[in-house]
């Protein structure tokens, strides 16, 4: 199994328990984690590839670049593809994988048309963001936001992660006087806290892509249930274990999208935060 995350990780044996298997007794959940774009994903699936595993479970999209190009024989379930399962070559159709690999894409234009909305309700005097990128990762997430914010009358600027860092980043946004949104990838989340953080101490409103932006500190966030999706991961795997072929498992979205809002930031920032934007939350960080 690929993945960083410790409580995703139970989530996923949980959900296997739940389908009658005996976790390690007739089923072995080993755990592999990687630095956001290091060699060590790569070896890790080349690891576990050799030892000739029955499935594996990828957690983010370089994850499952790395378990794809590690096997095209092993089943695997990807959490993320990186937008885009066809375009970016993990399978034929999304009903249809026709390979090895199935799992879970985020539909970016809904996810970015909620997010730039929910900013909009935060901070209604906003007329222009600033969307952070990171590359090819967020490539289709930075399309998706440009046609949203079109549709809103919002103005949006792009500036990609870069030499500078998040801190000196930040700062040239709030200069703009411009609020920003963070987009998806690992290398952004990794770097969650330092951006949330710097953009409360300038003042600024920052929104995530993901849903751990918020719980980092930023004013508000949404993306995929994680915790739903692993569920759901363990689902396919049993499928594949009880003998059906992955290429015939379809792509899902993932089973819910959460709205998370952080209302010690919102204290910070002075903002007062409207009734319907509260209700429509899932959660809320106090």
């Amino acid at each position: 199994m690929l993945t960083d995350h410790v409580k995703l990780a139970a989530i996923f044996v949980q959900g296997l328990r739940d389908a009658d298997w005996e976790v390690s007794e007739e089923v072995i959940v080993e755990r592999r984690g990687g630095a956001p774009g290091a060699d060590r994903w790569r070896a890790a699936a080349r690891e576990l590839v050799a030892r000739r595993v029955s499935a594996l479970v990828a957690g983010d999209h370089a994850a499952a670049r790395a378990a794809r190009e590690a096997t095209d024989a092993i089943p695997i379930v990807a959490i993320d593809f990186e937008g885009d399962a066809i375009g970016s070559g993990f399978v034929r159709s999304l009903a249809r994988p026709g390979g090895n690999v199935t799992g879970f894409f985020c539909d970016f234009g809904d996810a970015m048309s909620e997010l730039t909305k929910a900013l909009r309700a935060a901070v209604p005097k906003a007329r222009q963001l600033l969307a952070l990128t990171d590359g090819e990762a967020t490539e289709i997430q930075a399309r998706a936001l440009l046609e949203t914010a079109r549709a809103l009358d919002l103005a949006v600027d792009t500036v990609a992660l870069g030499a500078a860092g998040p801190e000196a980043l930040v700062d040239r946004v709030a200069a703009a006087r411009v609020a920003l949104v963070v987009l998806a990838s690992p290398r952004l989340e990794s770097e969650a806290s330092r951006l949330a953080k710097r953009a409360i101490r300038r003042k600024m409103a920052s929104a995530g892509a993901f849903i751990r932006y918020a719980h980092a500190g930023g004013l508000l966030a949404r993306g995929p249930s994680l915790p739903d999706t692993f569920r759901r991961a363990a689902a396919m795997v049993d499928r594949v274990l009880r003998g059906a072929r992955v290429a015939d498992i379809a792509v899902e979205r993932p089973p819910r999208f959460e709205l998370v809002i952080n209302l010690k930031t919102a204290a910070a920032l002075e903002l007062a935060l409207p009734s319907g934007l509260m209700s429509a939350s899932q959660h809320i960080v106090r």
